[in-house]
């Protein structure tokens, strides 16, 4: 990305931040910019306490798809099982909040902040991941059990919006244009891929409300707990896909034998997953 275009937006979102934070009951607020990639996220200090602020900047990021996406951690919190970043209603009752600055709007969310240190992909005990294979199964298990509201909407992984011309969340029809033959062929080999598993999956009890984005930077270390975050990805999707974004950083080392097996060990502990639907990890 452009430099300047990046600090242009980085600039805008900060006062887009600024006075969406208004419609909160906040006292003496600081706010510090962390980064800036498909949202632009900040550390909010207040009286309260400490919050994380999100501006999103994405295509899929309509009100409904972030209220859907703050209820399923606020169900997830329910559940009283892991810990979470606690989703915090604005002054009009609402997990999203329209910040505006120059004439642009777009929408706010603010989570409660922990502290903690990320795991990181660099993990020295390869038992951490048959943790993680529970935390991602109990994910699973206590979404395929809830109510969802009746207004409760968000994104599809699957083959078509994965890769097809639905694909990457509705930015394939602007990339494609720009990719070579060779490469696109490549996207279609992994389509045609995906469409042969998922007529596999549909067999079975494999699909539902996944994380989406699972990896080890979007899980935190915290008392000697696991906390996912980042449920910004969060969808309807095959299971096995949350188990697949774990292991796709660890595919070319020589532990990925062990990892998978703790992964999977972990998952197969509270959740099912039949040895076809594994076989699909090769």
């Amino acid at each position: 990305m452009n430099k300047d275009l990046s600090a242009e937006q980085v600039t805008l979102n900060t006062e887009i931040a600024r006075n969406a934070v208004k419609q909160y009951n906040f006292n003496s607020v600081k706010l510090e910019f962390i980064k800036h990639l498909e949202n632009t996220t900040f550390k909010l200090s207040a009286e309260q306490g400490n919050f994380l602020v999100r501006v999103y900047c994405g295509l899929q990021n309509t009100v409904q798809d972030i209220e859907s996406e703050a209820k399923i951690i606020e169900y997830l919190i329910s559940c009283n099982y892991y810990t979470y970043q606690k989703p915090i209603y604005n002054n009009s009752n609402n997990f999203v909040s329209i910040g505006e600055a120059s004439g642009i709007s777009k929408p706010v969310s603010i989570l409660s902040w922990i502290g903690s240190p990320i795991v990181g992909n660099n993990v020295n005990d390869i038992s951490l991941f048959e943790k993680i294979g529970k935390l991602i199964a109990h994910i699973h298990n206590e979404l395929a059990d809830w109510q969802k509201p009746v207004d409760f909407h968000r994104p599809t992984f699957d083959a078509g919006n994965l890769i097809g011309k639905n694909g990457a969340f509705g930015y394939a029809n602007l990339a494609y244009k720009y990719f070579d033959r060779e490469t696109i062929s490549l996207f279609y080999s992994v389509y045609q891929r995906l469409i042969d598993f998922e007529a596999v999956a549909v067999k079975g009890n494999n699909f539902g409300i996944i994380h989406g984005d699972l990896h080890l930077n979007n899980v935190i270390l915290h008392q000697n707990n696991l906390v996912p975050i980042d449920f910004d990805d969060s969808g309807y999707g095959y299971y096995i896909y949350d188990l697949a974004v774990i292991l796709a950083n660890y595919w070319v080392i020589p532990e990925y034998s062990e990892i998978r097996t703790n992964l999977v060990k972990g998952y197969r502990s509270i959740g099912q997953l039949s040895s076809e639907i594994e076989n699909q990890l090769s």
